[in-house]
């Protein structure tokens, strides 16, 4: 089962209202950190708490920046994606399997659920939910977490942006995350 899927596009915010329209989902501005600055979620608000990552076309995913993404100067070349899987086995099943592939992984608790990230041949990003881990994803983007998603992902930016701050240089977060973008009009408000 895939849960969510990102990709990057000129203007995410514009691109996340479209897709909600036309899919009956709920457009919702992603938290930034985790997410860079004018990244937007197109939630599904299903039994599987699904889910679409509009990202900044400048975004692409590397493992050797601090928070696992950075900022490109060209943003018009090719632009990779990431997927977030359920897993059937535990953890330490899938850095077996990794260790064993010369892929890199890091275990990540991200305050709403725990993923194990994975780059395959240190490019693409697979993210997965290992074994037991998917009723906490659900509960937090499934229709049941839906009233309090907005002021989840406030909290979790909240927390998060205190935390990386004490953490890492600002010039290290600008460039992983991004410029903030005007937020100010009604379009960019959170849903």
């Amino acid at each position: 089962m895939i849960h969510h899927m990102s990709f990057g596009v000129r203007d995410p915010n514009h691109a996340a209202h479209v897709l909600a329209e036309l899919m009956g989902a709920t457009a919702v501005r992603a938290p930034t950190p985790p997410f860079p600055h004018g990244a937007w979620l197109v939630v599904a608000g299903d039994d599987r708490g699904s889910f679409l990552e509009i990202l900044p076309a400048s975004t692409v995913f590397d493992p050797d920046a601090p928070l696992g993404i950075r900022q490109r100067p060209a943003p018009h070349e090719p632009v990779t994606a990431h997927v977030l899987v359920s897993a059937a086995v535990s953890s330490d099943a899938i850095q077996a399997a990794a260790a064993r592939e010369g892929w890199r992984t890091q275990e990540v608790e991200t305050g709403l659920f725990r993923i194990v990230k994975l780059w395959i041949d240190d490019n693409v990003l697979v993210e997965l939910l290992a074994k037991g881990e998917a009723g906490r994803y659900i509960e937090a983007f499934g229709a049941a977490g839906m009233p309090s998603l907005g002021g989840r992902l406030r909290d979790l930016e909240t927390k998060l942006a205190g935390a990386l701050a004490q953490k890492l240089p600002p010039q290290v977060l600008a460039e992983a995350l991004g410029e903030p973008t005007d937020t100010a009009s009604p379009a960019n408000a959170d849903a």
